[in-house]
């Protein structure tokens, strides 16, 4: 059985292009398939931009302000999911999603706290499942809240389960550094229904790179079935030099083995496509390959001095922990710099032709467009054909059958 790979992050704010790109970008790479998004200070239009390249349908609950708060559930493309229920807030706080994948029924909750209005929220919050104390460094005295204990006590009884702290009983991580009070503390968490544990493969705390939060990624047994996808050639890879010059080294070589008196031409030429889609996957392969080591190391150096930090606090790790960050977003700031130019080149290509493009575009201006609700005293009124009446158009299926009607009813003309 296939594997439902979910993160939960805490981006702190996605206005910045830039830094939009680069979640959607981790996103993409780590091949995750349901995102949690929180804190993503987005409004309901700016919201939609972020199924432009990795999720397919985007769920979430905006403030008004559109300035803080705000979560979304986003999905990838190639998950054939249906949504069945969707209930979130006013307030940026939470959003609630029912569909079905595969004939599978799920359930994502997406809570981003604190609440302003209460101030210890957030430490009832922590305590619901597990022991404050062990999920901060230094540890804390606090007392559990009222709140706390009640929160507990619903947890309890609605049989819901600590993921991480469920597979890791004894160990301590944390997915928060708070650079004013100097302290780690573990405020991301996912919950299942204790009856759903069983199908938990992996759960995995990441290293704090892009935003201030860690990501926690969860790997859920349901069921999936594999997808696949078209080869296509990279056109920016023209513009690098270093890959013309291999792909005319290789063709020249391809060329200069296969080109015989009893060769056709169209089987040569048929032959050297394929050859040479071999030879550039081979290519791109390893240079992916490259990028990706090296991203590797650096978000494994990120891991180990992060412990490091978490256990000594010493001020020369945390200036080499922040060197590797800024070396990892260089690196991330290139492949997004990659991204937005063939954005714009697809932009500059189409243009106003008829095109997949347009069909996006045109089918969110559609959308907008519609009037599904008009409002008349104290009802609302749905339905197309009363929202027409009411708001005086011309519904042609009873215009034509009324004059239909008083056509057959009058005298046939003479010519």
């Amino acid at each position: 059985m296939s594997t439902l790979t979910v993160t939960s992050f805490n981006v702190k704010g996605l206005h910045s292009p830039t830094k939009r790109k680069k979640v959607l970008l981790q996103l993409r790479q780590s091949k995750y398939q349901v995102a949690l998004l929180q804190e993503t200070h987005l409004s309901d239009v700016e919201h939609t931009k972020l199924n432009k390249s990795w999720a397919d349908k985007v769920y979430y609950s905006s403030h008004c302000s559109g300035r803080k708060r705000g979560v979304a559930i986003l999905i990838h493309r190639q998950i054939n999911f249906t949504e069945t229920l969707v209930h979130k807030d006013k307030e940026g706080r939470f959003i609630l999603v029912n569909g079905i994948i595969d004939g599978t029924s799920v359930s994502f909750v997406n809570v981003y706290a604190p609440n302003e209005d209460v101030p210890g929220f957030i430490k009832s919050v922590f305590n619901m499942i597990a022991e404050y104390s062990s999920d901060r460094h230094p540890a804390s005295r606090t007392p559990i809240s009222k709140m706390g204990k009640m929160l507990k006590n619903m947890s309890v009884e609605a049989g819901l389960v600590d993921i991480w702290r469920s597979k890791f009983p004894k160990d301590r991580n944390f997915t928060f550094y708070s650079n004013r009070h100097a302290s780690y503390s573990r405020i991301d968490y996912f919950f299942t229904a204790k009856a759903e544990l069983h199908r938990l493969e992996d759960i995995t705390i990441l290293p704090i790179t892009i935003s201030d939060h860690a990501p926690v990624t969860l790997k859920w047994n349901i069921g999936l079935t594999p997808s696949f996808k078209q080869w296509r050639l990279n056109a920016c890879l023209l513009n690098d030099k270093e890959f013309v010059e291999f792909v005319k080294l290789d063709l020249k070589n391809y060329l200069d083995i296969n080109n015989t008196p009893e060769t056709s031409p169209i089987m040569l030429w048929d032959c050297a496509k394929a050859y040479l889609r071999g030879s550039i996957i081979s290519y791109t392969t390893a240079k992916k390959r490259q990028k990706a080591a090296k991203q590797k190391y650096l978000e494994d150096r990120i891991r180990e001095l992060d412990l490091q930090h978490k256990k000594t606090r010493a001020s020369r790790i945390l200036n080499d922990l922040n060197t590797s960050c800024r070396e990892l977003q260089d690196l991330l700031s290139e492949k997004i710099e990659g991204n937005l130019r063939f954005a714009k080149q697809q932009y500059y290509e189409n243009g106003n032709r008829v095109s997949r493009l347009l069909a996006f575009r045109l089918k969110k201006q559609q959308s907008s467009n519609v009037v599904h609700k008009l409002k008349s005293g104290n009802k609302s009124i749905l339905k197309p054909k009363d929202i027409a009446v009411q708001a005086g158009w011309c519904v042609c299926g009873d215009v034509f059958s009324s004059n239909h009607s008083i056509l057959s009813e009058s005298q046939t003309p003479q010519f």
